[in-house]
């Protein structure tokens, strides 16, 4: 098992929220899981950041599930 190094680290904050999990992980040279561990021990959120001015896009169709996601989107529209 390859060691995180304070290189691996500081790449990984860097890289945090703004590229995929699986992205960030072959940079790294590690697997997902290892990367997702690695994060989560650090306190390093790696959910991406949404985009400036992206909402949900008004034809977007979510299937039977997601109604309840439309419905309380509707009052912000």
């Amino acid at each position: 098992m390859k060691r995180w190094t304070g290189d691996d680290i500081a790449k990984l904050q860097n890289m945090a929220r703004r590229y995929p999990t699986a992205q960030i992980a072959g940079a790294l040279g590690r697997g997902i899981s290892s990367t997702v561990m690695k994060a989560y021990e650090l306190r390093i959120s790696l959910r991406m950041k949404p985009k400036r001015g992206s909402r949900l896009d008004p034809n977007f169709d979510p299937g039977p599930a997601g109604a309840d996601l439309l419905r309380g989107l509707e009052k912000d529209v």
